[in-house]
């Protein structure tokens, strides 16, 4: 491959199967080594309304004479053919650019192209870095100038990827995806029907208060599923305003199915969001009516009642922070299996009798895995990359003990 292509899209909304649309394009190659090179970018007329227009900071007039995606095609396919393309929370965007072609006639295919993620990567490279891209550039040094703009957050976006490479010494750890993108072939681009003008944003951004709840989620930990990471940052967008409107909660369902996420899941996952979301909010010790009435709102918003909030608030008041999100979705039963890998704080022989007391079989790992514990969920051992292409979950040690305390009450 020739490198990478790290890609950005502003957008109207969430979700594309909803009709939401691109109103922009970054576009920044990086080398393997991590030369960040050749940028462009340029906004899209999409076609209708232009969406959230306080976060991105487009308007209908900025895009009445830009190109159409069908105009920006063949330019952006060129972009990406023969490289490993890269960006930030990766599902959502190729979501949107499988869409975008599609819908102008290219045939995609029904995989998902593949992607580098640097949100994926962010725990191996920066520890205790929240999701969002502009905690990770804090985390790594790297300054986000223009943030929300498709080529700000782009260059931001290769910027951290040439980290991820300076680190990895030139020997990346997401074979895998490089593996995929070798066998992935992008559609031929169509010859242009005329010369594309590039439209460019006024040099202007976004104007949007950095309220509390947006301070909170710059707060909230990381899952050690990718799976849900990717959901949490789309629901992380719909909660920016503090409320979910019918049109958001229907691209979250469809976010959800992306991720391949259960109901039941989904609900853990609002619930342990609202336990990180008390947990902030009594940080300072006080919780003030403002603080309520948003976390009465957050929770309605999530399909949650108001009794939720004070069992997340007794909760959050009796822990050390709001570490709960990195179980988010997951439940041991009895019978289940579950696997240990690396070198544990406990002895094994000790994890494995203490999950064998309440009913756990401690094995191998296999397809049928629940869990792999493993020392550290970044680990690349042969276990931990087995149980990613299996999609069996891994939890570090602490969040292991978290399941087992539950397993271990519920069974008093």
């Amino acid at each position: 491959m020739a490198g990478y292509t790290v890609i950005d899209f502003e957008t109207t909304g969430l979700s594309p199967r909803y009709g939401d649309r691109i109103v922009e394009i970054g576009v920044v190659k990086v080398s393997h080594e991590g030369e960040v090179y050749d940028a462009w970018s340029t906004l899209v007329n999409p076609q209708r309304d232009v969406g959230a227009s306080r976060i991105h900071g487009i308007t209908a007039k900025d895009v009445l004479t830009a190109p159409t995606f069908d105009d920006v095609a063949p330019a952006l396919l060129d972009a990406v053919a023969g490289r490993i393309v890269a960006a930030h929370n990766a599902s959502f965007d190729m979501r949107f650019l499988a869409a975008e072609l599609e819908r102008v006639g290219y045939v995609v295919g029904e995989r998902t192209p593949p992607s580098v993620c640097t949100m994926r990567w962010s725990g191996a490279f920066l520890p205790g870095s929240s999701r969002r891209l502009r905690d990770c550039c804090a985390s790594a040094g790297i300054e986000i100038v223009g943030e929300h703009s498709a080529l700000a957050d782009a260059f931001a976006t290769a910027q951290l990827l040439a980290s991820y490479l300076d680190r990895c010494g030139g020997r990346p750890m997401w074979g895998d995806e490089i593996s995929a993108a070798r066998a992935f072939r992008w559609p031929a681009p169509r010859p242009a029907a005329h010369t594309l003008t590039y439209k460019v944003r006024a040099d202007r951004q976004p104007e949007r208060a950095d309220g509390w709840l947006d301070r909170i989620v710059a707060r909230m930990p990381r899952s050690a599923d990718s799976r849900v990471d990717s959901y949490l940052a789309v629901l992380e967008m719909a909660m920016l305003d503090g409320y979910l409107s019918l049109h958001e909660q229907d691209q979250l369902v469809e976010a959800a199915q992306s991720s391949v996420l259960s109901r039941p899941q989904v609900l853990a996952l609002h619930a342990e969001y609202l336990h990180a979301m008390a947990a902030v909010a009594l940080e300072d010790g006080i919780l003030t009516a403002d603080e309520r009435s948003e976390l009465d709102r957050a929770a309605a918003c999530l399909g949650l009642a108001q009794h939720d909030v004070d069992d997340a608030l007794a909760g959050a008041a009796g822990d050390d922070g709001a570490d709960g999100l990195v179980i988010s979705g997951i439940s041991l039963t009895v019978g289940d299996r579950v696997t240990f890998t690396g070198e544990m704080r406990m002895e094994r022989s000790v994890w494995e009798a203490r999950a064998r007391a309440v009913g756990l079989q401690p094995a191998g790992l296999a397809r049928s895995t629940k869990l792999l514990v493993a020392a550290d969920p970044d680990s690349l051992s042969g276990k931990a990359s087995k149980a990613r292409s299996y999609g069996v979950p891994i939890v570090d040690e602490a969040a292991f003990a978290k399941l087992m305390d539950r397993l271990e009450a519920s069974a008093d």
